[in-house]
């Protein structure tokens, strides 16, 4: 594995080259190009806060959308990383039968993409909480640990699922159902205490889902939940739930690339 890593990094102009071109791919003859990554952020803020304000409103806590944002883009981050990465390798027949690289560099570069995308997004959320005069804490300063926790967990999970999907091509269909039904695994539209209420003795399983936690950083160090929810119940971090979930992402990323390098052999005549 070690002499992978090394023909990873004599590639790395080359991961850095597919990074670039999942971009382009993306805004392919697109009028605004890039500046969809601004502009979808900014569309969900707005339309967010207009439902939040004029239909939705919760006593115990200001600026929810703050709270949704913090959360749902680190999600939205996770999913199109798994959805973009997983027929990375079957998407791409040509390269993959006739020019020797580490194919590695596929889902990587689909990774790298996205984490474009999520960092252009974060960009719009913090200039939108400049320009309310958010309440930061020092924890932000966490943000690049809590970001290289759930870059971890995601690039061990693209590595093993792109690789899976190259002999069972039904891996796809089931990242696509298994996302939506995840998404409600995590509380992202829900405060915390909603789950501790009705789960009990249960609620240990719920927070062994690594992108519960994951999820809980984030709104922890962007939302400030004592003082903008001081009722809301949704200030909850487990110390065992980070490390499991710090333990489980080391693993799986060792486990994905171990997979990945163990099935590539055999790539070129399953596609």
């Amino acid at each position: 594995m070690i002499a992978r890593l090394k023909d990873l990094w004599h590639h790395r102009e080359l991961l850095w080259n597919m990074t670039v071109k999942e971009l382009k791919v993306k805004y392919k003859r697109s009028v605004l190009g890039f500046v969809w990554s601004f502009m979808t952020p900014l569309i969900m803020l707005a339309v967010f806060s207009l439902v939040f304000a004029l239909l939705i409103h919760r006593e115990d806590m200001s600026w929810f959308v703050v709270y949704l944002m913090s959360g749902l883009l680190p999600w939205l981050f996770f999913v199109n990383c798994l959805m973009q990465s997983v027929g990375s390798i079957v998407g791409n027949p040509g390269l993959v039968k006739k020019v020797y690289f580490p194919r590695e560099v596929l889902p990587l570069g689909a990774v790298g993409a996205n984490l474009f995308h999520f960092c252009m997004q974060m960009m719009v959320l913090f200039l939108f909480l400049f320009a309310i005069r958010w309440h930061f804490w020092i924890y932000l300063v966490l943000f690049p640990a809590v970001l290289l926790l759930q870059l971890v967990f995601t690039t061990g999970l693209a590595l093993f699922i792109s690789a899976a999907n190259v002999y069972l091509r039904d891996v796809q269909h089931f990242v696509e159902v298994a996302t939506m039904a995840w998404f409600w695994l995590c509380p992202i539209i829900y405060p915390i205490s909603f789950v501790i209420k009705r789960l009990g003795k249960f609620f240990p399983l719920y927070m062994a889902n690594p992108m519960t936690n994951i999820v809980l950083l984030w709104q922890y160090i962007i939302y400030n939940p004592y003082y903008y929810a001081p009722k809301a119940g949704v200030a909850y971090i487990s110390f065992w739930g980070i490390l499991w979930t710090s333990i489980l992402s080391i693993l799986l990323l060792v486990f994905g690339y171990y997979f990945f390098s163990k099935t590539e052999r055999g790539f070129a005549e399953q596609i």
